[in-house]
């Protein structure tokens, strides 16, 4: 799954609004909604405050949590 959908799917885990993440990471709710539509990329810091709001890994919000589940299990089916 791509940047832009986790950092939506985690924010709605997490209870949060737009508006309550833009605060978070101060930026306008405009800004923020182009990041959950893959227009623009934050930047590394807010990324890391975002995933901390919402209780994520910076793996999980790269997809990298699911690369690693998928490798171990084919090594472990092999």
């Amino acid at each position: 799954m791509a940047f832009n959908n986790l950092l939506e799917e985690s924010r709605n885990n997490a209870g949060i609004t737009p508006e309550q993440a833009a605060g978070i990471i101060g930026v306008t709710v405009g800004t923020y909604n182009k990041y959950e539509a893959g227009t623009v990329m934050p930047k590394l810091e807010n990324i890391i405050k975002l995933a901390d709001a919402y209780n994520v890994s910076l793996d999980y919000l790269f997809g990298r949590e699911q690369f690693f589940a998928d490798y171990i299990n084919d090594i472990v089916t092999k």
